[in-house]
């Protein structure tokens, strides 16, 4: 019995990890390689898509607009009929968005994952610049075929 809730375990961990697809990227033009690349952001989860893609000589950026925190203090004081109020607010902008520069592109690696598709994109360095789900085993190696395409160095 021991070894069969071994070999059930093994199974049932071995089927959440996401397994490596090998492919030998191609060669796509620059253009093509921003089309893909725009699709396959824009067609991201809803929490994790993107509100605009925008593309540089340099990266690819990309965001959820502006995040905006404000904090105040507000005071009144009764006076007879009237009240006297006084306060002050404060606001501070910043913009959420992520850079993907060209040359700090290191691996682009294929990875599938309960029928889903996963690309994710490595610096130089070995740190995830980028994972994007992608629902197609062919749009996922167009979007490998465009990272490395824009890839320098």
């Amino acid at each position: 019995m021991r070894p069969f809730a071994i070999a059930a375990l093994m199974l049932l961990l071995t089927g959440c990890v996401s397994k490596v697809v090998e492919y030998t990227p191609a060669k796509i033009s620059p253009e093509q390689a921003r089309s893909v690349i725009e699709q396959v952001l824009m067609e991201q989860p809803l929490k994790t898509r993107p509100e605009q893609v925008v593309f540089t000589d340099e990266y690819i950026g990309y965001g959820s607009g502006i995040l905006s925190t404000t904090s105040g203090f507000a005071s009144a004081v009764p006076l007879g009929g009237v009240a006297i109020a006084a306060g002050s607010s404060r606001t501070s902008s910043k913009a959420v968005q992520t850079r993907i520069y060209y040359n700090s592109i290191g691996s682009v690696a294929l990875y599938s994952k309960r029928g889903r598709w996963v690309v994710q994109t490595r610096s130089t360095g070995g740190n995830v610049m980028n994972s994007s789900l992608v629902d197609t085993q062919k749009k996922a190696e167009r979007f490998v075929d465009a990272m490395v395409s824009l890839k320098r160095g």
